[in-house]
């Protein structure tokens, strides 16, 4: 039941995907969605490593940077007349430029799992970020590598200069490669990445290479990486060595927590919320990559298998609690919620627009009402409603725990 609403689920998101830029959907919607396909291929690859095998990297993004600076350099070559490839087959490049790189530095990382492959990832990643500035020739330094998709080389004859066209290529190349990796998350491959995430030991003593079954996944994220890589550069047309830092690293890994990693369809919800969260907070406030942290570690602590966690077991825990204890639960939680988040937002904000604005003593407004930072109210107003979030969550969890039966004495 569970597998057949998700399929169905997935089959009207994809719908709704394909139709949108023909019903009238504006430039920012498209550029929206084209941003999220990119960042679901992306936060998927990662999953490969991290939710199925259990490799926990902080330098996925170098994978990704080799499909982006293959791809740039590519595109130019078509351009040019030097390669005689449709622009449409690009991502294969991005994506034979990913697994190269992947063959290569995963013969190293992949021999140990654990915090030891975590820190082996994070320094390729600052070692790649270096080789990138010191070799401003070939990653363009700050200025970066630009090129221009237009060219005359393609399959549908389109010139894919406006955002739908190019929409819709990013689109097809996302969904054939979630669909190729969910596909091989359910082979007998993907089922030994799991065995060796839970019991390398095992998997050892049933005559399996834990190592090269890691390496083999290793190679399949960075296969798919550098085709979201590609995917960035067909968009953008424009990158330089920020592609491959800890910043994008950090970006797709708390995408794929947000998800929940022991899903394989995880981080598309979590590519969902961080897509929304980049383009739309920060237009919001200066402090959206505070609440960004403060939302990973809330989910973290209180929802470890992720948002696709809690939407499958609200279901399961509506039928056990009925409508009057989802009524009496809600009723106790979302005063916390509503208390600790609006302290926070306030207190929160008062600070950034003491410390970044240009005139602290202009007002800012809070909650659709204007306050001056210059006034003790607001500031006591937001370590009240903190502070009495705080108690309310104290109680509700003494009143939640369960009673231990009080044993008399025998004699």
């Amino acid at each position: 039941m569970k597998r057949t609403l998700i399929i169905l689920a997935a089959l009207v998101a994809l719908g709704a995907a394909l139709t949108l830029p023909y019903l009238g959907a504006g430039r920012f919607v498209i550029v929206l969605l084209t941003q999220l396909a990119i960042m679901v291929t992306f936060a998927m690859s990662y999953n490969v490593n991290l939710g199925q095998t259990g490799l926990l990297s902080f330098g996925h993004a170098v994978y990704l940077g080799a499909g982006v600076f293959s791809s740039l350099y590519l595109i130019t070559a078509i351009g040019a007349g030097h390669v005689a490839l449709p622009l449409e087959m690009v991502p294969l490049g991005g994506a034979f430029a990913g697994f190269t790189l992947a063959a290569i530095l995963g013969l190293v990382s992949v021999r140990r799992a654990g915090v030891i492959f975590a820190m082996i990832s994070l320094g390729l990643a600052e070692l790649a970020v270096a080789a990138a500035m010191l070799f401003p020739s070939v990653f363009g330094g700050e200025q970066g590598v630009s090129t221009d998709r237009m060219v005359d080389f393609s399959l549908t004859g389109l010139g894919y200069g406006r955002p739908q066209e190019i929409y819709m290529l990013v689109l097809v190349w996302a969904v054939i490669s979630v669909a190729a990796m969910v596909y091989l998350s359910r082979t007998p491959l993907g089922r030994l990445a799991n065995a060796v995430r839970d019991n390398p030991q095992r998997v050892e003593y049933l005559g399996y290479a834990p190592y090269w079954i890691r390496y083999i996944q290793f190679c399949i994220a960075g296969t798919f990486a550098g085709l979201a890589g590609s995917l960035f550069a067909l968009t953008y047309e424009i990158a330089n060595a920020s592609v491959l830092g800890i910043h994008m690293s950090a970006n797709v890994l708390i995408a794929t927590y947000l998800g929940g990693i022991t899903y394989v369809l995880g981080p598309v919800v979590g590519a969902l919320m961080v897509t929304l969260l980049e383009i739309n907070l920060s237009r919001l406030t200066e402090a959206w990559l505070f609440y960004y942290g403060l939302l990973f570690i809330a989910i973290i602590l209180f929802a470890p298998r992720g948002i696709t966690g809690l939407l499958v077991d609200a279901p399961g825990a509506f039928r056990r609690a009925g409508i009057s204890g989802m009524v009496t639960t809600l009723a106790r939680w979302v005063p916390v919620v509503g208390l600790i988040g609006g302290g926070t937002v306030i207190l929160v904000e008062l600070c950034y627009h003491v410390s970044n604005s240009f005139d602290p003593r202009e007002p800012l407004t809070l909650f659709w009402t204007p306050v001056s930072a210059q006034n003790w109210a607001p500031w006591i107003t937001g370590a009240v409603m903190m502070v009495a979030g705080l108690g309310l969550f104290a109680l509700n969890r003494r009143n939640a725990a369960p009673r231990r039966p009080q044993t008399g004495d025998a004699s």
